[in-house]
């Protein structure tokens, strides 16, 4: 169906919506802009129609006019938009359905962690229905080396804040099967790097296993991670993995709607 065919089946107010988004999806196609003929024509109006359509949607802001060439451009309205999209978004709410599915899936601990100021920080924790479940809580604070949620983070950081935060952690051994040396521990988080996921394997508390992946932003920074818990005698080590693929999938999925894009 061409563009003025569409046009003519919509009448009155939708009709003008429809023809304002579509002139703003067209704009954002147009480097240096367009004339109101050549928006005109991407519509399947007359000329008339797009200049009346383009000076409403200028005194809303929501797209701007270059004086000296008539030319028309996407607006600063539409970065303040934008912007209060993106401070809309919240890690806990947006997250939550993604925990949910895990915890249905998984029927163990789900964690939501965070990196802040080089420490890892639960923010939400789905319980097992389990009678054996962790001793973990909302708002407690653990230095991300022990952690598959840490590691996760810190894996896919940038080299100069990974180093940082490595650098200024005390690396001390909560078990046996701690990483606590520097070197070992950065070819660890390569590795980490590689497959995507992290593994626990009893290193922040003995008996219990834990694998986690990272969450991903729009501008690819890295506001959290999300794991699944569980005891040894529930997770083998061939478990583990197969949790840490879950959760990696799943962590994808929750990315994208963040806005990141591989």
């Amino acid at each position: 169906m061409t563009a003025a065919r569409a046009a003519k089946k919509e009448r009155g107010p939708m009709r003008s919506v429809t023809q304002a988004l579509r002139a703003l999806d067209y704009l954002s196609t147009c480097k240096g802009g367009a004339g109101v003929t050549e928006v005109g024509a991407a519509l399947g109006v007359h000329k008339s129609t797009a200049s009346r359509l383009l000076s409403t949607m200028k005194a809303q802001g929501y797209v701007a006019r270059d004086e000296l060439t008539g030319r028309y451009s996407l607006g600063i309205r539409l970065v303040e938009l934008a912007q209060t999209k993106l401070e809309q978004f919240d890690l806990r709410s947006q997250a939550r359905p993604y925990l949910k599915e895990l915890s249905e899936r998984t029927e163990e601990t789900i964690h939501l962690g965070i990196m802040e100021q080089g420490r890892l920080v639960y923010i939400d924790k789905i319980d097992t229905t389990h009678v054996l479940v962790m001793r973990s809580r909302i708002g407690y604070r653990i230095s991300p080396h022990c952690t598959a949620l840490g590691k996760a983070i810190l894996a896919v950081l940038p080299e100069a804040t990974r180093d940082s935060i490595i650098d200024a952690t005390d690396l001390k051994p909560f078990t046996p099967h701690t990483i606590t040396d520097p070197s070992a521990f950065r070819e660890h988080l390569r590795k980490v790097a590689v497959q995507g996921y992290a593994c626990d394997d009893e290193e922040h508390e003995v008996g219990i296993r834990c694998a986690a992946a990272p969450i991903r932003d729009h501008e690819g920074g890295v506001p959290g991670a999300i794991s699944v818990s569980a005891p040894i005698t529930r997770m083998s080590k061939e478990q583990m993995e197969e949790m840490g693929v879950l959760v990696r999938d799943v962590c994808l999925r929750l990315s994208a709607s963040l806005g990141y894009r591989i």
